[in-house]
């Protein structure tokens, strides 16, 4: 038994032909055909992003302005998880005030994603749950990959599509080491 997620974020990752870090793509289909909604954040028209409700066809290396946005609008929105903020993270104010400028506007000029798309991928994202968000190595193969990591890693926390059914868990003993 499982609880498939009603939206998944796809960010720079091709999860049907490729199947990355256990990320199996027939899963995917399969809460596609459960009623998940995809969103895909990629550089290019992948047989994902063709399928999905929302493609934020970004311009390479600026994952991380887009996800500032995204956080911008979840917070300035009220759309974040008040319990889970307030029990399991800290500096949320600070980082309120820091994604004050990193409007969907501006993101737009930098992403070339239309600040409108910007905010309906973060409010589903948000208002969807359970949701989950899995990045490929597309994030981790920039000058800029710690930071951009942070930034989108920051909207799970926002949102607490963490370690319940059906959204991103947070796992000590899901791989097990060779030979089992």
């Amino acid at each position: 038994e499982w609880t498939p997620p009603k939206c998944i974020i796809v960010w720079g990752n091709n999860p049907v032909p490729t199947c990355p870090d256990a990320f199996h793509g027939h899963w995917v289909v399969e809460c596609m055909k459960r009623g998940a909604k995809v969103i895909t954040v990629d550089t290019r028209t992948t047989w994902m992003a063709s399928r999905s409700e929302i493609h934020l066809q970004i311009r390479p290396g600026t994952d991380g302005a887009l996800a500032l946005a995204m956080a911008h609008v979840i917070i300035n929105e009220k759309l974040y998880d008040k319990e889970f903020v307030e029990k399991w993270t800290v500096g949320f104010d600070e980082l309120k005030q820091h994604v004050a400028g990193f409007t969907p506007e501006w993101a737009e000029k930098v992403t070339s994603v239309p600040a409108a798309q910007i905010v309906e991928a973060a409010t589903r994202y948000a208002v969807d749950k359970p949701s989950i968000l899995e990045w490929g190595v597309a994030l981790e193969q920039n000058p800029n990959c710690l930071q951009t990591v942070r930034a989108v890693s920051l909207l799970r926390g926002l949102t607490g599509n963490m370690d319940v059914p059906g959204a991103d868990i947070l796992g000590m003993d899901i791989i097990k080491p060779y030979p089992v």
